[in-house]
């Protein structure tokens, strides 16, 4: 029987009950029976076998590395791994990325972890919802037809398929959070910083953040305190922890089949002795107001080179932003900064006092592939981008720690709850989410 969670399995690998080769055949025979959903960027299996042989024989000779010793684990495809290449997803050259590998893989290879493959992403992470016309539409698991969410997708699909027991991916506006979400499992965007960045392709130098993609809360927190080289799971949960919810910004913008599961969720949270209390939620939309002229013109400076000679390589999907980047003024980048530190102190005042706030992750189900307008609530019609993105990209704006974790199904789709806590609060964040777990399981 192969362990279906981080830790189990690698204290399987420890008992020698199973090996880090069975693990990864595992994962092999799950990436083809899910071909189709397009999850891998690159692998190469005679290799990753070779890895998976040797931490078998440190296992065996008595000398974990660590708590994730063993463990099959994939990588988004803009973080350079050694003897892999790294294409982002686009056509398009890459600025250098410095080092020949990202810290963060060098400390998931510390810690035991076989990293074995690349997955596919939506292209240089400009997107949510991991359509890509150069490698192809990661696909939902749950339903191919529909989105898997992006810029992470293929990070997610995979965990969602069987393919490796963790994965990581970056978030710059909900990038781990919203493909966590619309394939059922659990995404971690840690404080800003937290995890480094070095030998990433960034996106948005003030927005990225690197995070942990796996099936369930405790598999996050593993791989998070391995790639951020802290401990993350000493914080307790109060006995009524209180929970703000903002309900008047939330109420316009969530789906029916979502508001129902969102309800439910709140209901067995109190039950369980949480304090609910609305506040306002103005600040997100100004949050969403700034957020777009930031990321586009650092977009647009980190591929600057590739503009400059025409932007041959970038898709059309891609293309038209990144020139509406390259033309945003200095004085609007800088006034779009300025209004991000007045929504960070705001944020930040509607936190105090409460452990975290909550809210659904995506306010829809997963939207069909190639689909840019949903339905939100009393007939409403919303433009997709602006419905998933609006619900996750103020927190990762401002660098707040971020959980995404399944609240269960509506007609037959994976919904989810998105828990935020102050400014490196992210122990407390993970513990809440331990406990939500339960609770909604």
């Amino acid at each position: 029987m192969i362990p279906k969670t981080i830790r189990a399995a690698a204290a399987a690998v420890a008992a020698q009950s199973t090996t880090s080769e069975q693990l990864l055949e595992a994962a092999q025979a799950n990436a083809a029976a899910a071909a189709d959903l397009n999850t891998i960027a690159h692998v190469d299996w005679d290799a990753a076998q070779a890895q998976a042989r040797a931490l078998d024989a440190e296992a065996r000779a008595g000398r974990p590395r660590g708590p994730l010793h063993g463990v099959p684990v994939s990588i988004k495809d803009l973080f350079n791994v050694a003897g892999m290449p790294t294409r982002a997803g686009t056509r398009a050259p890459l600025p250098d990325l410095g080092p020949p590998e990202a810290t963060l893989v060098g400390r998931l290879r510390a810690a035991g972890a076989l990293v074995f493959a690349k997955t596919n992403m939506h292209e240089i992470a400009l997107g949510a919802t991991g359509e890509n016309l150069w490698t192809g539409d990661v696909k939902n698991p749950h339903d191919p037809a529909r989105q898997a969410g992006g810029s992470s997708s293929g990070a997610a699909a995979a965990i969602a398929a069987g393919i490796g027991l963790g994965a990581v991916g970056s978030d710059t506006g909900g990038s781990v959070r919203i493909p966590a979400a619309f394939c059922g499992v659990t995404g971690f965007k840690p404080s800003f910083g937290a995890i480094p960045l070095e030998g990433a392709l960034y996106l948005s130098w003030t927005c990225d953040h690197a995070g942990p993609i796996a099936r369930d809360v405790d598999d996050c927190t593993l791989l998070f305190e391995a790639m951020a080289l802290r401990r993350a799971d000493h914080a307790a949960v109060p006995h009524a922890p209180r929970l703000a919810v903002p309900a008047d910004w939330l109420a316009p913008r969530m789906a029916e089949p979502v508001r129902e599961r969102f309800e439910r969720a709140l209901s067995l949270l109190r039950s369980r002795g949480a304090v609910i209390e609305e506040v306002p939620g103005a600040v997100l939309d100004r949050a969403w107001a700034c957020y777009t002229p930031i990321v586009r013109a650092e977009a647009a400076h980190v591929h600057r080179a590739a503009l400059s000679a025409g932007g041959e390589g970038f898709s059309k999907m891609v293309l038209p932003p990144m020139l509406e980047g390259a033309k945003i003024l200095a004085g609007e980048y800088f006034d779009a900064m300025d209004r991000r530190e007045a929504v960070r102190r705001e944020l930040a005042a509607v936190l105090r006092g409460f452990d975290a706030m909550v809210l659904p992750t995506a306010p829809v189900l997963p939207p069909l592939r190639g689909q840019t307008e949903v339905d939100v609530a009393a007939g409403r019609k919303m433009s997709t981008r602006d419905a998933v993105l609006g619900q996750t990209a103020a927190f990762s704006m401002v660098g707040l720690p971020t959980l995404s974790l399944p609240m269960g199904t509506a007609e037959g789709l994976p919904t989810a709850l998105q828990i935020v806590g102050p400014f490196d609060a992210d122990a407390r964040v993970l513990a809440l989410g331990r406990w939500a777990e339960a609770l909604l399981a």
